[in-house]
């Protein structure tokens, strides 16, 4: 595969480039139609990764290394990943992980302030160009940015979310465990805030920092719940559950994608998301089950085989409602050799090709 730079040499008009590809088989019915009638893509549409380097959210150290570890493992396994698409890297704000923190209901989430409204108008200014980002974190408070910025590109359209998750995400400063913001992205995305039985004190600054970032973009819910699916859910708290029961919040389980497969998943959840104009997909790799790699914050038993998870975002990928894509929480200072990464670049590296054909 040529960087762009080689193909601007070479004289092919930036995004459209003629290329070689692996064999329809190994993603079988995710291949456009352009693929399948001629044996080669024309690219239509330009990739760009943007690297959301933030760990403000998470609970453990190393998830801003995401996008490292990925270079290593494409250097070790001798992949072009990083030839498919230009970059954005964008400046973290975790320095405030060194200061005293004054929210112990969203730890330092004064740091994030800056950083999701940056990330946020990043994604929208390429998707005002019709280049498709792909936002490598971080952790999965990157979110925040990553849908504000899809909304803000298109304000006067319906946006659906497809969570790849372990985890709900629905707390708020008003029901956290631990403090921790990545696990609260949804909840302020829709606007929902369930409290807590026992009523805990969230200092006023907590709550007004909570509605800064509410705001990023654009004032009101980014989310409606209706166009919201959970895939791979399997460990939450009750204040979580009882917001998902209310709201009607879709979940899709690992043993519904196992028993019925990726494929149909894929089409069941556009289907569901048929109201909606366009989709943002956030993957968090703990979504992948612990013997594939544990090299993430918060690995959960029982997830996602690789296979299943690459036919999931293959598939959704194809789809020209998907506007941008989030990958988040993989952390090389908890892994072994780097398996996260390698595992992780496995799936990344076939989704190239059949967004550049669409």
């Amino acid at each position: 595969m040529l960087t762009r730079r080689q193909r601007d040499a070479e004289g092919h008009p930036s995004g459209i480039l003629r290329v070689s590809v692996p064999p329809c088989e190994i993603l079988g019915d995710h291949w456009p139609e352009a693929y399948l009638a001629t044996g080669s893509i024309i690219g239509h549409m330009d990739v760009r990764l943007i690297e959301a380097a933030s760990e403000i959210g998470a609970g453990k150290r190393g998830a801003s290394m995401g996008m490292s570890a990925l270079r290593v493992a494409a250097w070790k396994l001798g992949s072009e990943l990083f030839g498919h698409a230009e970059e954005s890297i964008l400046r973290d704000e975790n320095d405030v992980l060194y200061e005293d923190d004054k929210t112990p209901n969203a730890h330092h989430i004064d740091g994030l302030i800056r950083f999701e409204s940056d990330l946020a108008y990043e994604v929208y200014k390429y998707l005002r160009s019709n280049v498709f980002p792909m936002v490598i974190g971080g952790d999965h408070s990157i979110a925040i940015g990553s849908v504000s910025g899809t909304k803000m590109a298109f304000p006067n359209e319906r946006v659906g979310v497809v969570w790849i998750d372990a985890h709900a995400d629905l707390h708020s400063p008003f029901t956290t465990p631990s403090g921790n913001v990545h696990g609260m992205p949804l909840a302020l995305l829709m606007n929902i805030e369930k409290k807590s039985n026992d009523q805990r004190k969230v200092r006023v600054f907590t709550l007004d920092t909570w509605d800064r970032l509410r705001k990023i973009g654009m004032s009101g819910a980014k989310l409606k719940p209706a166009d919201l699916v959970i895939i791979g859910l399997r460990d939450y708290e009750p204040e979580e559950e009882a917001i998902i029961k209310e709201h009607g919040i879709k979940v899709i389980t690992v043993a519904d994608v196992r028993k019925r497969g990726a494929a149909a998943i894929v089409k069941e959840t556009q289907e569901y998301l048929t109201k909606c104009d366009k989709i943002h997909v956030s993957f968090d790799v703990d979504s992948l089950d612990p013997t594939i790699s544990r090299g993430t914050g918060t690995p959960v038993d029982k997830g996602l085989f690789l296979g299943e998870a690459s036919d999931l975002l293959s598939g959704f990928c194809a789809d020209h409602k998907t506007a941008t894509l989030d990958v988040v929480e993989i952390n090389p200072a908890l892994d072994n050799n780097n398996s996260m990464a390698e595992a992780v670049l496995t799936v990344l590296e076939p989704l190239f090709p059949i967004l550049r054909a669409r």
